[in-house]
């Protein structure tokens, strides 16, 4: 018996990137094989009168999904109770993603009025109790004081999100957080960080950030009583304007969200680009403010190294993806040749105001300054997936002043799908949404819905082999909630001759 324990390996004396290994994977074997409670749950509830009156069973329901930073508290429950080496190690598994959420509930009642007696010596009521509402940034304040008072929790900290927190007098304690997480990789802010923050804020993170290579902002639309009530609504510090606020580390950058306050604009992302220059992932989504200008200048400073570009620009006054008006002062450029310099690209997913043929072409190589090319040549070098949209109210280059339908026009469009095509044999799949409808020039098809055109005919048009379509208003995946699928797909060449017949329209 004491040979056999003498044979037994004791954990501790494994090399610590195999321990790690061991208790990474109990941690996540904890969280997806049910033994860490992944929703919280409620009971249905029923009237009092149908409790006294018939026999009712209560119901356990899910109310909502445990967020992800208490899912792995929870996992980790019993390993930081184990020894110090594994507590410290539970402690950097726990605050490497760090989520920091503005509070939304419900009231409560104060406890400690729980204990004292009805002024009318009966039972005691919900009426006499006081509401007690929570500090919706309690959150907030208490990672600065825990950041303050275990100063060695912060270089733990390998990724900060901020939600919800967006008035100027919290957005000063995100900057305090950031100002002590020093590892930290990746920054997910709300947009008025962008114009609360001071230089010296922003000189930090550029600069005294080394690790730091994702940013995000978040948008989001404020209600008037929101706006009414922070008397530092309208400070902007211009932060970005300051030469000393540095971006060449950034890879990723993320805009999402529109605001009706002080939103992210054109403006600003010229300022990014000053100094952007080794950006790989672009993603502008759901914005109203932001144009094809801005997007401009951040794919001409980062052509080199670019690898995944997404500008889907959202407007609510028009259904779908919709092109933005220039900013004022914004310089006039030609995006086709800028987005087609870009020799690294393996995923694109844009929203341009105008296309043409050199949409799907390269400018020559030797050429530095891109953005004086007139006249693409060679082959385009994209690799991976391509989804390029021209939306309601698109032109083409060539031809701004002539609609869609024009002879002028079609030959144009004709042109871009048969240079599709060509570089569909290049691993390359291409699709475009013109108008609302999505072409896939390598099955020589076209997605959309033809009943009025078809209707409109009286028989005269009537594409052949014409057929379901799993495409939609909201692409692959189809139609939305239970609309129906009204979308059929016809091939281009029967499309093109709805539109020579005016029964096919590219807008609505």
């Amino acid at each position: 018996m004491t040979d056999r324990c003498e044979r037994r390996i004791n954990i501790q004396s494994l090399p610590w990137e195999i321990i790690t290994n061991i208790l990474t994977l109990a941690a996540e074997a904890n969280i997806t094989e049910g033994y860490t409670r992944s929703y919280t749950y409620g009971l249905s509830q029923v009237t009092r009168t149908l409790q006294l009156h018939h026999k009712v069973q209560v119901q356990k329901h899910i109310t909502g999904r445990v967020p992800s930073d208490t899912l792995r508290w929870n996992a980790t429950d019993a390993i930081r109770r184990t020894c110090s080496t594994w507590h410290e190690w539970a402690m950097g598994y726990n605050l490497k993603e760090l989520y920091v959420r503005r509070w939304r509930g419900g009231e409560s009642w104060d406890p400690k009025f729980l204990a004292l007696p009805s002024p009318s010596g009966g039972p005691l009521t919900s009426d006499i109790f006081p509401v007690v509402y929570q500090d919706p940034y309690l959150i907030l304040k208490s990672t600065v004081v825990l950041l303050q008072e275990c100063p060695e929790l912060n270089s733990h900290v390998r990724r900060l999100w901020f939600s919800g927190i967006y008035q100027f007098t919290n957005v000063t304690r995100i900057f305090e957080i950031i100002g002590r997480c020093a590892n930290v990789r990746s920054l997910t802010l709300p947009w008025s960080a962008l114009r609360y923050g001071t230089v010296e804020d922003w000189v930090y993170i550029a600069n005294n950030l080394p690790r730091l290579t994702s940013l995000e902002f978040l948008g989001s639309g404020l209600k008037q009583s929101q706006i009414s009530g922070d008397a530092n609504v309208e400070v902007n510090y211009k932060a970005l304007e300051d030469v000393r606020v540095n971006f060449s580390k950034l890879r990723r950058l993320k805009i999402h969200g529109s605001s009706n306050v002080q939103p992210i604009v054109d403006a600003d992302l010229w300022e990014i680009a000053r100094t952007a220059t080794n950006l790989e992932e672009i993603h502008i989504t759901g914005t109203s403010s932001v144009a094809i200008e801005g997007i401009t200048a951040l794919v001409s400073s980062s052509r080199k190294s670019l690898k995944v570009l997404n500008y889907t620009p959202f407007d609510q006054t028009v259904a779908g993806f919709t092109h933005l008006n220039p900013s004022p002062g914004m310089p006039k450029v030609h995006f086709c040749d800028i987005i087609t310099s870009c020799p690294n690209l393996t995923d694109v997913n844009v929203t341009v105001p105008h296309i043409c043929e050199h949409i799907l072409c390269s400018p020559p190589q030797d050429s530095e300054d891109v953005m004086a090319l007139d006249t693409p040549q060679g082959v385009l070098k994209w690799r991976g997936n391509a989804t390029i949209r021209l939306p309601y109210g698109g032109h083409t280059c060539v031809h701004p002043e002539l609609p869609l339908e024009h002879p002028d026009n079609r030959t144009v469009l004709q042109s871009i799908f048969g240079t599709a095509r060509k570089l569909q044999q290049k691993s390359l799949l291409i699709e475009l949404v013109i108008g609302n409808y999505t072409f896939n020039p390598a099955t020589f098809s076209v997605s959309g819905d033809f009943r009025e055109s078809k209707k409109l005919a009286e028989g005269m048009w009537a594409p052949e082999g014409e057929k379901e379509s799993r495409r939609g208003p909201w692409g692959n995946s189809g139609v939305w909630g239970n609309m129906g699928n009204r979308w059929t797909e016809i091939g281009e060449d029967d499309f093109f001759d709805g539109v020579r017949c005016g029964l096919v329209r590219f807008e609505y």
